[in-house]
C-alpha cells in the first residue's frame, strides 16, 4: 500500500483484513464497520472503533489499522471528498471531518447497515456498469443518513493493544507539534529512546519515517486551511510547519498529486 494517494475513487469491499503495514492518506471520506473491534491510529491518536458500529472519518489524516480483524470481514465505502461536497452534507458533519474527528453511530444496522450494501455496490459502482447511477444514488443516500446519525458521536482516543506504546507516544508528539520545527532527536527524546533506535521501532510499527508522517501531518493540516479559511498560501505553508514555501509546494504535490491552489480550486467548485 502506498503511504500517499489523492483517492480510492468511489468504492466500496468487504473481507478480512491484516493490520496495515503502512500509515497512508487518501482525500476520501472513509466508513467502515466490523462485527470486531477496530483499532486505529489516526494522526497521532489511536482509536478503537467499537464491535458493529459505522465510523467515518477523512482520510486525508494519516491512519492505520494497527490490529488484524481476526479474521472477521471489515465493510468499507470510500467516497471522494471533492464528490461528497456535492452532496449538500451537514456542515457540522463536515466540519468535524476537516478536524479530524473519527463520527460513530453505535449501531450499523437498517439503512446503515454496510456490510450488507457493499456486495452489490462493489459491482455496481464500476465504471460503465448499467445500474452505477442508481448505486450512486443509494450510495449518496446512505452518506447523508451516516452524516446525520453520526452527528453528535465521536470515537474517543483510546490506548490499544495493536501499537507498542513508544511508537504511539512519538506519533501523537509528532502530530501535536507537527508545526513547529521538529527534530528526530526530539522525537527520540520525548520517549527516551536513542535518536537510531526511535527511527527503526517507529518504520518498524508504522512503514514510514519519522520524517514522512511529520510530513502527512503537515500535509492534512494544509489541506484542512486550504479547504476552510481563504488563507494565503505563503501563510498556510508557514503556518503548518514548513521550512519554505518551495518545499510545501514539493510535498502537497507528492501528497496530493496537485499544486495547492489548485486543490482550493477543485473543491470549491
Amino acid at each position: 500500500m502506498d503511504a500517499t494517494s489523492s483517492s480510492f475513487d468511489l468504492a466500496c469491499w468487504r473481507g478480512a483484513v491484516p493490520r496495515m503495514s503502512v500509515a497512508h492518506t487518501h482525500d476520501d471520506l472513509e466508513f467502515n464497520t466490523a462485527p470486531v473491534e477496530l483499532e486505529y491510529l489516526v494522526d497521532g491518536r489511536q482509536v478503537v472503533i467499537p464491535a458493529g458500529a459505522l465510523a467515518v472519518f477523512w482520510a486525508a489524516r494519516p491512519h492505520q489499522l494497527v490490529r488484524d480483524s481476526g479474521g472477521r470481514e471489515l465493510a468499507w465505502l470510500t467516497v471522494p471528498l471533492a464528490e461528497a461536497r456535492g452532496w449538500r452534507l451537514p456542515g457540522e458533519f463536515l466540519a468535524r471531518m476537516f478536524a479530524g474527528d473519527i463520527a460513530v453511530s453505535p449501531a450499523a444496522k437498517g439503512p446503515l447497515d454496510l456490510a450488507e450494501r457493499v456486495g452489490a455496490w462493489g459491482e455496481e459502482l464500476r465504471p460503465g456498469h448499467p445500474l452505477r447511477r442508481a448505486a450512486v444514488g443509494e450510495v449518496q443516500a446512505f452518506v447523508l443518513r451516516a452524516a446525520h446519525a453520526t452527528a453528535a458521536v465521536a470515537a474517543m482516543p483510546q490506548r490499544g493493544r495493536g501499537l507498542r506504546a513508544d511508537v504511539a507516544d512519538m506519533a501523537a508528539w509528532i502530530a501535536e507539534h507537527a508545526a513547529e520545527d521538529v527534530s528526530v532527536a526530539a522525537v527520540a527524546d520525548h520517549v527516551h529512546l536513542h535518536p537510531h533506535h526511535a527511527m527503526a521501532v517507529f518504520r518498524a510499527a508504522l512503514g514510514v519515517t519519522i520524517g514522512d508522517y511529520l510530513a502527512q501531518c503537515r500535509i492534512a493540516r494544509a489541506r484542512e486551511l486550504l479547504l476552510t479559511t481563504d488563507e494565503a498560501i505563503p501563510d498556510i505553508a508557514a503556518s503548518t510547519g514548513f521550512g519554505s514555501l518551495s518545499q510545501f509546494y514539493a510535498r502537497f504535490r507528492d501528497h496530493t498529486g496537485e499544486a495547492p491552489a489548485a486543490y482550493r480550486r477543485r473543491h470549491r467548485g
